[in-house]
C-alpha cells in the first residue's frame, strides 16, 4: 500500500471513484458532491491524496487546511494547526477489506509528521462501516451536526500536544 499525494493525472481516477461510491448503501453523497471540479480544486490546492495497491488507485482523500466545518463548536483544538479530512472513499471493488483504516493511519502519520496537533472529521451517522473504523482508530466522537442534507458525528483525534 502506497499513500501519495495526488498529481494531476490522477484526478480523473479520483473522480471516478467520487461516481462508483456515489448512491452506494452507506453513502451520503449526491450527483452535485463530490465533482470532479472539487477533485480539481483539493489537487490544485495540494490536498488531494491517492492510496494505492499495485500500482492503482483503490482510495483517495482530501486534508483540509481551512474547512466549512471549522465554525463547529465543538473542537478542542481549532487554531490552525489541525487539518480536516474529507471525501474520504475507497473503490467499491476494494471496501469491507480495511483500506480505510490503513489510508487514514497513514494520512495521520503523514499529518503528525507535518506538525499537525488534531485530525477533524465528519462521519455520516448512516455510514456505520466509517464510523466502526473511525472509533477503532482512536477518535474522539465529540458532537452531532446536521450539515449537507444529512446528520453526521462530529469527531476529533489529537495527535501532538
Amino acid at each position: 500500500m502506497e499513500l501519495r499525494k495526488a498529481n494531476y493525472g490522477d484526478v480523473p481516477s479520483v473522480s471516478k471513484i467520487y461516481d462508483i461510491v456515489r448512491g452506494g448503501e452507506f453513502c451520503v453523497w449526491n450527483e452535485n458532491y463530490p465533482t470532479m471540479d472539487d477533485a480539481r480544486r483539493d489537487f490544485e490546492a495540494g490536498c488531494l491524496y491517492v492510496l494505492l495497491k499495485d500500482g492503482e488507485i483503490i482510495g483517495c482523500a482530501s486534508v483540509e487546511p481551512v474547512a466549512e466545518d471549522d465554525d463547529l463548536p465543538f473542537w478542542r483544538v481549532n487554531d490552525g494547526t489541525h487539518r480536516e479530512i474529507s471525501r474520504i472513499a475507497i473503490a467499491p471493488a476494494h471496501q469491507g477489506r480495511g483500506y480505510a483504516r490503513v489510508m487514514v493511519e497513514l494520512l495521520t502519520n503523514e499529518l503528525k509528521n507535518q506538525g499537525v496537533t488534531s485530525i477533524h472529521l465528519l462521519a455520516a451517522k448512516v455510514n456505520r462501516p466509517a464510523v466502526n473504523t473511525y472509533r477503532k482508530l482512536g477518535y474522539d466522537f465529540i458532537g452531532e451536526c446536521y450539515r449537507y442534507g444529512a446528520d453526521y458525528f462530529v469527531c476529533e483525534k489529537v495527535i501532538n500536544k
